[in-house]
């Protein structure tokens, strides 16, 4: 028989028992429907945050103090106490790849306007900020160096915590007061940032400025930085950057644990790959529930050869070859696998759509992720259709034809 004769049969089985066939793509489709989901939501996570990461600039290098991990769950001891302003001096003026460095001084302090408190993250840092964190005031003005000169007690406000504090009102040339462990200090709003969301762990609207030696001065009486955001001078110099960076920290702490030098691309690199291991892991046990469809549809389609033995037998006596049956039993379990894998699709870009506009996590379903379903859906028909279909082969025509 010909192969559309073949496929022409193989449907007729289908439609013959619409729910059994029904029933037979359930567990299909729901492995490929929580599949796509959890693709779709991998990969949008990740698509989105590299965008945010691109978005801090792809020249950008962050220097932090080095850490040891502790033991039994101890917290990770940190290597070198802090830096200076002075040594970001220092890398500025040594390192010819670097083109701005900003201190940054952190610490989360209770702020306080009116009866509304919050604990926010205070980030000291200096008028080069914005250019480096691509970060820009969106009213009122930035530090500037005469607040870092004379230390004054203003500050520039995320816009969550602008909104938490004032709501619809207009927070500039408000005071605040920032409370540290011995001393309240008012401060001056002087400006609101533009929105920049989340940005890895970091909530960028969630957080205040305020000049780096006004926190070093007042708020926390230090005289260190915890970490340095560097600018190199364009993205092709950046690895020159870091390597000078690295150089010029060596040759104080020679101990190069004392220190950790990150560039966006390494960021990047380590986000992308933690979050395809992430999708791999995921989709592996989503998948589990496509091999126990596999295992439905081979029960059902055993099932199907037992009460159809009859039929194969007429098919052998009226001149199908045994190959003809194995390909007629096989093409229906791969048709059963094709059209539970599409209504998996369809499906789960449904389901990713609900969950982007009711929880607003951004959901992606690229074009490999739908050929691999696909591909796949086909693979689990021809694995667990085979021996059904070979059962069904195997049949002498007499027997059959005798079987009630």
């Amino acid at each position: 028989m010909e192969f559309t004769e073949n496929f022409k049969a193989a449907l007729d089985g289908i439609n013959t028992n619409k729910m059994r066939s029904f029933l037979s793509m359930l567990g299909i489709i729901i492995g490929i429907v929580a599949v796509i989901t959890v693709v779709s939501i991998t990969q949008g996570s990740q698509e989105s945050i590299s965008e945010r990461i691109r978005g801090l600039g792809t020249n950008l290098i962050t220097v932090t103090p080095g850490r040891r991990g502790g033991f039994s769950g101890s917290r990770a001891q940190i290597l070198t106490e802090a830096f200076t302003i002075e040594e970001g001096e220092e890398i500025r003026k040594r390192a010819s790849a670097v083109k701005l460095v900003v201190p940054i001084i952190r610490k989360t302090l209770l702020i306080q306007y009116k009866d509304k408190n919050l604990e926010i993250r205070v980030n000291g840092v200096t008028p080069e900020y914005q250019e480096v964190m691509n970060f820009w005031v969106e009213r009122g003005k930035f530090i500037d160096s005469r607040d870092i000169k004379n230390s004054r007690t203003v500050v520039v406000l995320g816009q969550e915590v602008a909104n938490e504090l004032f709501g619809k009102g207009d927070p500039l040339g408000k005071d605040i007061i920032i409370n540290t462990s011995l001393s309240r200090y008012k401060f001056r709003v002087i400006g609101i940032m533009e929105s920049k969301g989340q940005v890895m762990f970091s909530n960028f609207d969630n957080q205040t400025y305020v000049p780096v030696t006004t926190a070093q001065n007042r708020l926390l009486n230090v005289k260190y930085v915890t970490s340095f955001s560097i600018q190199a001078q364009d993205e092709e110099s950046t690895n020159d950057a870091v390597e000078q960076i690295d150089a010029i920290l060596y040759q104080k702490f020679q101990d190069d644990a004392k220190y950790r030098i990150r560039s966006q691309e390494q960021l990047l690199s380590t986000m992308e790959s933690t979050m395809e291991v992430f999708t791999i892991m995921l989709a592996s046990v989503a998948g589990i529930s496509l091999l126990v469809g596999g295992i439905g549809i081979m029960n059902i389609m055993l099932v199907s050869v037992t009460e159809r033995t009859r039929e194969i037998g007429i098919r052998m006596a009226i001149g199908a070859k045994r190959k003809d049956i194995l390909l007629q039993f096989l093409s229906e379990s791969v048709i059963l696998c094709l059209v539970g894998g599409a209504i998996g699709i369809a499906l789960g870009w449904v389901t990713s759509s609900l969950i982007a506009s009711i929880q607003g996590w951004p959901t992606l379903i690229s074009f490999w992720a739908i050929v691999i379903a696909l591909s796949f859906s086909t693979l689990v028909g021809l694995f667990f259709g085979i021996y059904p279909a070979n059962e069904a082969s195997k049949m002498n025509p007499v027997e059959a034809l005798r079987y009630e």
